[in-house]
This record gives C-alpha cells, structure tokens and sequence, in this order.
C-alpha cells in the first residue's frame, strides 16, 4: 500500500540536510571507548567467580560422596520422609545429623558460594556506566 503523495513527515524528511562532520570525530570516539574499557576492567572478578563456581562444585561433589560412602544419605532420607522425628526426639536427630554431615565440606561450599555471589556483584557494578544508563 503505497502512497504517490508524500505526507507531512515525507516533506520535512525531504528538507532535511547532512550534518557536517567534525574534524576529529573518530579521535574523540575512539578516546571515548578507551576510557570506558579501562573503567571497566571487571577480568579479575570474572576469575574470582569462574574459580569459586569450581570450588563450589568440587565442595558439591565431594560432600555428596562423603554422604554415599557414610550413613548419612540414609539419615537425610529418614529425616526427610518422617518429619515427625525432629518432634520426637529432636536431640537424637541432631545427633545423628552431626556425625555424618561434613561439615567442613558444607562449609567450604557456602563460603564459595558466597564469594561466586560477590564477585558476580562486582562484575555487574563495574558495567561503563553508558551500558548502565542505555538500560
């Protein structure tokens, strides 16, 4: 559907002259972009995520066949198809809990997760802030 007679948007696009372009212009922008990729320099904290994603995974993996190679699959399926026990006897169950989780494991994953949560913050902050504004 095309029409022969040009609208008012038609005319003043047809008006419409170039712009002349300053003298240093790719100069400026590509001043411009350096700045802005140095600011953001956002690489270590990329590591810093990548490596506690790692250490998060090998603290999972660990620690799940610290629980195979234990009781503690069958202490964790008991606890968690009878919740009725921790009203019984909430001491016993805490006990028994306590001996078979590795608990330095579960720690170690928490911590790496804390830190993959962190430096994930940190790469997001370091954004240029031309990328944040155009958001």
């Amino acid at each position: 559907m095309t029409d022969s007679n040009p609208d008012d948007i038609d005319r003043l696009f047809a008006r419409l002259e170039r712009a002349p372009v300053p003298p240093n212009f790719t100069e400026v922008v590509v001043a411009r972009t350096v700045k802005n990729a140095r600011a953001a320099l956002a690489w270590p904290w990329l590591v810093a995520g990548v490596l506690a994603m790692a250490l998060l995974g090998t603290a999972g993996y660990l620690a799940g066949q610290s629980l195979a190679a234990s009781d503690g699959l069958d202490v964790l399926e008991a606890l968690l198809g009878d919740t009725s026990l921790l009203t019984i006897a909430p001491g016993d169950v805490l006990a028994a809990v306590g001996e078979v989780m590795p608990w330095r494991l579960m720690a170690l994953a928490g911590v790496s997760a804390v830190l993959m949560i962190w430096a994930a913050g940190r790469v997001v902050s370091r954004a240029p802030t031309a990328v944040r504004s155009q958001a």
